[in-house]
Formats: structure tokens, C-alpha cells, sequence
């Protein structure tokens, strides 16, 4: 569509080559205000839609596509996660292994050797709330424990206390 675009503006057909294009891209996309034309930057505006389908997996339960298993780049998520704070409530939404809850980190960037013990279906599944009635989420680690794996169990256990 981007392509499509251009060709329009710069040689009003459906194909121009490189001759025909005076002026940058990005410049035609920046706002009129700062001297573009105030194209919409497809990819851009792509980019936008899928951080905002992030941010709606975890805070609204209504959304018809909700519970679909949506898939997002580590790009997109390296966008998402600085702009964002994760604040646990009732622990009904907030996901235990993959949300970003302690002091504004996860336990994957954390404790990435006890992540690792975690089987991948419960990652996605155990949410705080879960996790802290009756300590299960002490049931979800699995494998063989090293010196490393013990300690940040040991880590984790006293942020559980504390939460």
C-alpha cells in the first residue's frame, strides 16, 4: 500500500521510479506542522495497532479476541514493556512468570535460570493470584535444580512473602 502510495504522489500513476521521488518518505510522512505532508506512515501506524493489541491482552477481558493466542516480535514487545508499568491488584489479570511486577521487571529478567524450570504452558497461565494462594506457584518449577536455580528460588520466595 505504502508503495502505492508513493508512486500516486510523485508520478500520479501506478509506477514511478526512483527519478520521479524529490523528496524523502519520512519527510512526506512528518505532520504538515513540521514541514511534511502529513501522509500516515503505514508501518508506523501497523507498529501502533499492535502495541495497542498488546496492551488490551492483559487489561480487557471483553475484547472479542481475547484469549486468542496472539503473537507479538520480541521488537514490539521491547517497545511495549519500558513504556509500561504493571501495577498487580487483585492478581487476576497480572501473569505471574511473564508480567512485569517486581519493581518493573519480570521473572524472566530477573531469575532467568528459575524461568528457564518453568514449563512454557504455565508461564502464560499462572496469574498472581493463582500463584500466591497456598504457594503454587512453588509447584510450577520443574527439572533439575543447580546452586543457581536454588538461589533464585530463594530470591523469588521472599519477594512472594513481601507481595
Amino acid at each position: 500500500l505504502e508503495k502505492i502510495q508513493r508512486e500516486l504522489l510523485w508520478a500520479g500513476r501506478a509506477a514511478a521510479n526512483g527519478g520521479h521521488c524529490h523528496v524523502n518518505w519520512d519527510r512526506v510522512c512528518h505532520p504538515v506542522e513540521l514541514g511534511g505532508l502529513g501522509m500516515r506512515d503505514l508501518e508506523r501506524a501497523g507498529l501502533a495497532r499492535r502495541l495497542c493489541w498488546l496492551w488490551f491482552t492483559g487489561t480487557d477481558p471483553e475484547r472479542a479476541w481475547q484469549g486468542l493466542d496472539l503473537q507479538f516480535s520480541s521488537m514490539e514487545r521491547a517497545l511495549f514493556w519500558p513504556c509500561t508499568s504493571m501495577v498487580i491488584g487483585n492478581g487476576l489479570t497480572t501473569l505471574l512468570w511473564e508480567d512485569r511486577w517486581i519493581n518493573g521487571q519480570s521473572v524472566c529478567e530477573l531469575l532467568p535460570n528459575l524461568y528457564d524450570c518453568i514449563p512454557k504452558r504455565r508461564r502464560t497461565a499462572r496469574t498472581m493470584a493463582d500463584g500466591l494462594n497456598g504457594n503454587s506457584w512453588a509447584r510450577d518449577i520443574h527439572g533439575n535444580l543447580g546452586l543457581h536455580e536454588i538461589g533464585q528460588y530463594l530470591q523469588l520466595s521472599q519477594v512472594m512473602q513481601h507481595t
